[in-house]
């Protein structure tokens, strides 16, 4: 589905989740307008989108995954970088355009953007970092 150069359109995990104990696709079990924006932008786009989280990398919208509750540490990063850059090689991503809210408000997603700086360094693809707020827009 996705051909060699294109770029992929990111934004990191989210701490609310459906509990339900089921497995459930990522771009439902997170609760999260900021992700829903950015799943639809891509898709207006006709481009690829992928969830950066703290326990399992890069995840398809629609890759299932259970219930958990973490906040990635700096110290877990460089555990996540194989799956990180595997996953963009993979798909043959060229660049990487991430969105997140202003560092300033969220000092907490700071490991998050380190890991997807080190992941796209590491397979060799180009990354945007998009700082955005309500209305996530592009």
């Amino acid at each position: 589905m996705n051909r060699k150069g294109t770029t992929l359109l990111c934004t990191y995990c989210s701490a609310r989740k459906r509990k339900r104990p089921t497995m459930l696709p990522a771009i439902r079990r997170y609760c999260s307008p900021r992700i829903r924006a950015i799943h639809r932008i891509s898709l207006s786009r006709g481009a690829s989108f992928a969830i950066l989280s703290g326990t399992f990398g890069l995840l398809g919208p629609y890759q299932k995954i259970p219930y958990y509750d973490h906040l990635l540490q700096p110290g877990e990063i460089v555990a996540l970088l194989p799956q990180m850059s595997g996953y963009l090689k993979r798909k043959g991503y060229r660049s990487v355009r991430f969105y997140h809210e202003p560092l300033r408000n969220f000092p907490q997603i700071k490991p998050y953007l380190r890991a997807i700086r080190l992941g796209c360094r590491r397979a060799g693809a180009r990354l945007m970092l998009i700082e955005t707020a309500p209305p996530w827009s592009s």
